[in-house]
Order: structure tokens, then C-alpha cells, then sequence
């Protein structure tokens, strides 16, 4: 245990209880989700957003508490490593200059960090974000697409990997995973899987797809995506 947290006292970032950042009682309370794919692409989450996860998200990020990372992305892990991926790298969606300031760090950037470590893959830097977007928090689906358009571009020298994993906190609609995957596309990598805290309760329909089969399902996807 470090010293300061002696003095300190960690608060889970669920319930606010002392003794841990994210408790075991607030870890085992998470609603799993099943693999599912956005379009085209396996979409990995570690849990619903709902209850504990949602209030240590909101924690992490906005109060902010950015060493909650750590905690964050254990069920994320397990979640990717049960779904067989193999990725070569990851890399995270860009948070604006000005917001990332403000915020004092880029949540995902921090998210890949830790994942990437535990998988023993590197993070790949290269996107942007031209733009500082309106909070995308009570858009629909068509708004959060007009919000995210062209606000995304890849801007390292070299070209991005093939099947990188894409990393993000929450995926609501998907429009911004999806923006993201195509300037990759456009600068020639592509991403092999979207990897996310929190889903939303449901996702768009014909977004949607039930890996392997092809087939459409409206409430497939479940928790918190951009």
C-alpha cells in the first residue's frame, strides 16, 4: 500500500466507500454484456452502463480521479481476452487540445495505457481531434453522426496498423467509434475491434449485428458509446 493512500484513504468510485478505488462489491454487482459487432467490427465491453460502473465513470472523468483507470480496465481485460482478440496494437479516441486541458488528461488515452499494458501490446498515437465537439450527452444517433463529422484525422507520419483496438471510455450510439474507424480506414489501417468500458442500454438497430451471424439486433448492445 503507498503511503499516501495511509494518509489518504482511497473511495471507491462506485459507492464512495472507503479502503479501494473500485470495490469488490461495486465490481461484482456489474451486468455483463455479450461480444457483439458495430458495423462490421467486434465491439468488446466490459459491463453495462448502469449502477456502480456508470457513477465510477462519471468519477473518473469528471471529478476527476484519473488513477481509477486502473480499476476501470481489469473487467475490460478479462472481457477482451475472452473474446479470443488478437490485436497488434491499440490505440484511443483524441480528446481536443482545449478539453483535454480542461479535463487535465484524456480518459481514453489513459484507458488504452493501462489495457495496453496488461496485454502486453503498445499504444499507437496518430489521431486528432480538429475540433472541440459540443458533449454529445442527450444527442440522438443522426446528431451525434452531424456532431462527430470531420472532427477526426489521423496525423502521424506513418500510415495506422491493420486490426488496431480502438479504445474508448463509453459507446452510446457508436457514431463516434465509427467516425474514428473510418479516417483510420481513409489513412490506411483499420481497426480490428472496439474496445469500451460501458455500453448503452441498446444501440441502434441496423448497427448492430450478432457476431457470426450476420443478423440484426436492436438491444444487442448494451451500456454507454459515443
Amino acid at each position: 500500500m503507498r503511503l499516501l493512500d495511509l494518509i489518504f484513504p482511497p473511495r471507491c468510485g462506485g459507492c464512495g466507500r472507503h479502503g479501494q478505488d473500485f470495490c469488490d462489491s461495486c465490481a461484482t454487482a456489474l451486468q455483463p454484456v455479450p461480444v457483439t459487432s458495430l458495423h462490421g467490427i467486434p465491439l468488446v465491453a466490459a459491463r453495462r452502463l448502469t449502477g456502480p460502473l456508470q457513477a465510477a465513470i462519471h468519477t473518473y472523468k469528471y471529478r476527476p480521479r484519473p488513477q481509477l483507470a486502473g480499476s476501470l480496465t481489469q473487467p475490460l481485460r478479462r472481457a477482451a481476452i475472452a473474446a479470443g482478440l488478437t490485436l497488434p496494437a491499440l490505440t484511443f479516441v483524441p480528446l481536443h487540445p482545449r478539453r483535454q486541458r480542461e479535463r487535465g488528461f484524456n480518459q481514453a488515452e489513459r484507458l488504452a495505457g493501462q489495457l495496453a499494458a496488461s496485454l502486453q501490446v503498445p499504444v499507437v498515437g496518430g489521431l486528432s481531434r480538429l475540433r472541440p465537439t459540443p458533449a454529445q450527452v442527450g444527442l440522438g444517433q443522426a446528431e451525434r453522426q452531424i456532431n462527430v463529422a470531420g472532427a477526426f484525422r489521423w496525423t502521424a507520419p506513418e500510415p495506422p496498423p491493420q486490426g488496431l483496438g480502438l479504445v474508448d471510455d463509453v459507446c452510446t450510439t457508436g457514431a463516434t467509434l465509427a467516425a474514428v474507424a473510418r479516417v483510420v480506414a481513409e489513412a490506411g489501417g483499420s481497426i480490428g475491434a472496439f474496445l469500451v468500458l460501458a455500453v448503452a442500454q441498446t444501440l441502434p438497430g441496423p448497427l448492430v449485428t450478432s457476431p457470426g451471424t450476420g443478423r440484426l439486433s436492436a438491444n444487442s448492445c448494451l451500456g454507454d458509446c459515443e
